[in-house]
């Protein structure tokens, strides 16, 4: 075989396929698509084509080696809650661990080194108790936030009682190498001597081990062994997050209400926290379907 030929050969193999898939989530599909085929090869690697007979025979030959993944018709860019122009197959990420050193910060407590929507480092405090990140409000004013009289708020019980904390999107957080996006926090004024608490709204997108001795902080990926996982996630996280949007909205709604018809001060702040997290479900929607996410982990409506 020339090595004209050979190199024709691995364009097939591995380029195409590829090229298909990265065309496919960057910019969507116009027209229709007959179908996506997948195939596992002999080092373990999964390969994408729309062309079966791309697939090079001994894989099409096997009884379980192809498999191919649902059809589409008038496929089209996805735009804000709409449903995913396709379902693309999810990738097989690797399982491998971060880990991150964690600061003495006496009392039994840690900070955690943190970088927020790129630009902005903050000393957090790790708090598996905190179901948000928590920053002081010289963060947020790095962070741009400086108005929060008709903003999104949330209430909180302290050891001084009721206390309402503005709401904010942080686009990205990240630790180490460990990156999640679109994350809550709360923006609270008490806070003086740290940056901030490190809390569930990060620490929940993986799953983590806490070595008090060594002073290390373990992030693995929520997606086990084998299991597919789009934009990083697996099917259940996005079923899980969904789900936590639509009962935070119709919790929210109905306290709203009730605090409108009380002539409550904080009504209005309550209602734009019904908003915000019905635009933190439709950016999700949108990386739903950006990604190819199947409908059977995405709502019903």
């Amino acid at each position: 075989m020339s090595a004209r030929s050979k190199l024709n050969r691995v364009f097939r193999k591995w380029v195409v396929p590829f090229t298909l898939v990265l065309f496919i989530i960057c910019f969507g599909v116009q027209g229709s698509l007959a179908g996506v085929y997948s195939y596992r090869d002999d080092k373990g690697a999964l390969h994408f084509t729309d062309d079966l007979s791309k697939i090079p025979r001994q894989y099409r030959e096997r009884d379980k080696g192809v498999r191919k993944h649902r059809e589409s018709q008038g496929a089209h860019r996805a735009t804000p809650g709409s449903s995913p122009a396709i379902e693309l197959p999810g990738s097989t990420l690797s399982t491998s661990e971060i880990q991150v050193p964690l600061i003495p910060a006496g009392g039994g407590n840690f900070l955690v080194d943190t970088v927020l929507n790129g630009r902005i480092k903050a000393r957090l405090m790790l708090d598996t108790g905190a179901s948000l990140i928590t920053l002081t409000e010289d963060i947020g004013r790095q962070l741009g936030l400086t108005q929060y009289s008709t903003t999104a708020e949330l209430p909180f019980n302290t050891a001084g009682g009721e206390d309402w904390m503005p709401l904010v999107a942080l686009d990205t957080v990240a630790i180490g190498s460990a990156q999640t996006r679109l994350v809550e926090a709360s923006i609270n004024s008490h806070i003086k001597e740290i940056d901030g608490l490190l809390g569930m709204s990060f620490l929940g997108d993986f799953r983590f081990e806490i070595d008090h001795a060594n002073k290390r902080l373990t992030l693995k990926p929520m997606q086990g062994p084998g299991e597919l996982a789009w934009d990083g996630k697996p099917g259940n996280w996005w079923k899980s997050r969904f789900n936590h949007y639509d009962e935070t909205v119709e919790s929210y709604s109905a306290r709203a209400n009730l605090l409108k018809q009380q002539n409550h001060e904080k009504a209005l702040n309550l209602k734009k926290t019904v908003d915000f997290y019905k635009d933190l479900r439709k950016k999700l929607l949108i990386r739903a379907s950006a990604f190819g996410l199947p409908d059977r982990f995405r709502p019903s409506s």
